[in-house]
């Protein structure tokens, strides 16, 4: 007489469970960049800086950065410029993050910021000119995440300036001149970024979310 056991059943389907992944919404990170600083009217030439920068994630897939920079340039030998930068973007990960544990998380970002720009001729009694503004910015940028939570990352920005503006222009006689354009002037440059970042805390606890996206 054949005999049946009551094992699993072929027609059923095995579940297979999504892996859990803790939201990431109220982190908070502090980092450390370096800028370069590419200008668009050329040929001034490349400046370099440091900055410092913290990080605070408002939801899954929207973070935050504040930001000061402080960035020096070589003006054709004959003088020098700086400039400073304090502001925020606010950054959207296009992929989900999954705790940062996928190693590249790529995000644009937008933002703000407040400037102040000088340039001061070489020599010990050199001519200075400075002015201060605003810019707004737009950026594409990605980060590695060596681990959860702590990240390096790559951004490349455009940061567009307001209102009026200092410049220096080289004469054919190899002298250079000092020039303030009044106005609503615009003046735009690419940034390249590399900074580094680590998560220390949780300002506050994650909330559910009804949204498989900004899960």
């Amino acid at each position: 007489m054949p005999c049946f056991t009551h094992g699993q059943n072929s027609d059923s389907v095995p579940v297979v469970k999504k892996p859990f992944f803790e939201r990431q919404d109220g982190n908070f990170s502090l980092g450390v960049r370096n800028n370069i600083n590419i200008f668009t009217d050329a040929p001034r030439s490349v400046g370099e800086g440091m900055g410092a920068s913290a990080r605070i994630q408002l939801i899954n897939r929207v973070n935050t950065e504040w930001f000061a920079d402080v960035i020096s340039s070589n003006l054709y030998g004959k003088a020098h410029r700086t400039d400073i930068h304090i502001g925020w973007n606010v950054m959207f990960y296009l992929l989900d993050p999954k705790g940062f544990t996928r190693k590249f998380t790529p995000f644009l970002a937008a933002g703000h910021c407040f400037d102040y720009t000088g340039i001061t001729m070489n020599g010990e009694h050199g001519l200075s000119k400075a002015k201060g503004s605003s810019a707004v910015q737009m950026s594409v940028g990605c980060h590695y995440n060596i681990t959860p939570q702590f990240d390096i990352s790559l951004t490349t920005l455009y940061d567009l300036h307001l209102g009026n503006d200092v410049d220096s222009e080289l004469e054919p006689d190899g002298t250079v001149t000092l020039e303030d354009h009044k106005g609503a002037g615009v003046e735009g440059h690419v940034m390249v970024i590399l900074s580094a970042h680590y998560k220390f805390l949780k300002l506050w606890k994650a909330k559910k979310s009804s949204s498989s996206f900004w899960a």
